[in-house]
């Protein structure tokens, strides 16, 4: 406890509280706000740089510290990226924030390990980067568009170089062919959202194909080349989340399918996702029961017939919600009985 409010994570703490400040004059119509959330967003971004010197000179550096430091990083880079969407390109936007959540979803796997991996260095030019971009278009800056660029290169290439190390960490070989292609996976989800803002239905469907059967691709490569890792199993798991959560926020967005049914699939989805972290955190691997697959395989044909405008596409949302509930349930009941500690929740 003393360790969690020490002097450098209160001020983390502080920046966390001060982020809505920031948002409210990003959007407000006040004159010169621009400038004015520029000024609270480099207050903000320097004052990681403050806590980890005090945390230095007074020998204050702590696990949580290390942990808590780079998520207020992430969710100071990440806001501002949901709420510049229209000034940023949505790719853009979308590549830099799944690389914050994938990092964010792999110092939970380490966990387990007692390991906590501290920013590196390559980590800390993707921060600053990424601040020197996000500042300049907010400002409307006329190279905004090329500093973006650089930006979101530098964290796709810092975020490939933590995944490696988090592999030596486990004494796994995460740089393999499967997880390779759980990757462009990844990549090619924000693609599949552009595609369906712009009502590119077709290349919609074509760019969603090419993840369907990369997801089959990758388990079979695993098989046959002896490839299967934890870490590739839990990261196949979180790219199926952030696919499904991605497509159900974009048909939602082009008016495809009403509001509520996103509400319906993120609470069983986000549920099912903490069971299997909390599943991975006590028994040290991931469970993946057959029924899963079974319903991952509905949730990816019900976004098929969204996007075809399938004359039954609803029923079959109702049988796919009815089906994921069903899992939840069965997961959480599972979850439980193994761990015969019902408080753990």
């Amino acid at each position: 406890m003393k360790d969690l409010f020490s002097k450098p994570n209160q001020i983390t703490f502080i920046r966390i509280l001060l982020i809505p400040i920031f948002v409210l004059f990003l959007l407000s119509h006040l004159p010169y706000k621009d400038y004015i959330a520029a000024f609270i967003f480099i207050v903000l971004s320097l004052s990681d740089a403050l806590d980890g010197y005090i945390a230095r000179k007074h020998n204050q550096v702590t696990n949580i510290g290390k942990i808590i430091d780079p998520i207020a990083d992430k969710l100071l880079i990440s806001t501002a990226l949901f709420f510049l969407i229209g000034k940023i390109q949505l790719w853009m936007a979308v590549i830099i924030i799944l690389r914050e959540l994938v990092i964010t979803a792999a110092r939970i796997i380490l966990l387990p390990k007692k390991v906590v991996m501290p920013a590196s260095i390559l980590g800390k030019i993707k921060t600053i980067s990424q601040i020197i971009a996000i500042v300049s278009v907010i400002l409307s800056l006329a190279f905004n568009w090329w500093l973006m660029l650089i930006a979101v290169i530098i964290t796709v290439v810092s975020g490939m170089d933590y995944l490696i190390k988090i592999g030596k960490v486990m004494g796994e070989n995460v740089l393999n062919l499967p997880n390779i292609i759980t990757t462009f996976r990844l990549l090619l989800i924000p693609l599949f959202i552009i595609n369906i803002s712009l009502r590119n239905m077709n290349f919609a469907l074509i760019v969603a194909a090419i993840i369907i059967l990369a997801d089959k691709l990758d388990g079979v490569f695993a098989r046959i080349t002896n490839r299967a890792t934890r870490f590739g199993k839990l990261y196949d798991l979180f790219t199926d989340f952030t696919f499904m959560i991605s497509s159900g926020i974009a048909f939602v967005a082009a008016g495809m399918i009403g509001a509520y049914w996103l509400i319906v699939f993120l609470i069983p989805s986000t549920v099912l996702l903490v069971t299997k972290i909390a599943h991975y955190l006590k028994f040290k691997k991931p469970y993946s029961p057959p029924v899963g697959k079974i319903v991952v395989g509905l949730a990816y044909a019900g976004g098929v017939a969204v996007i075809i405008n399938f004359a039954y596409f609803y029923q079959m949302l109702v049988l796919i919600a009815f089906m994921v509930y069903a899992y939840m349930l069965f997961d959480l009941y599972r979850l439980f009985k193994a761990l015969k500690k019902p408080r753990f929740f």
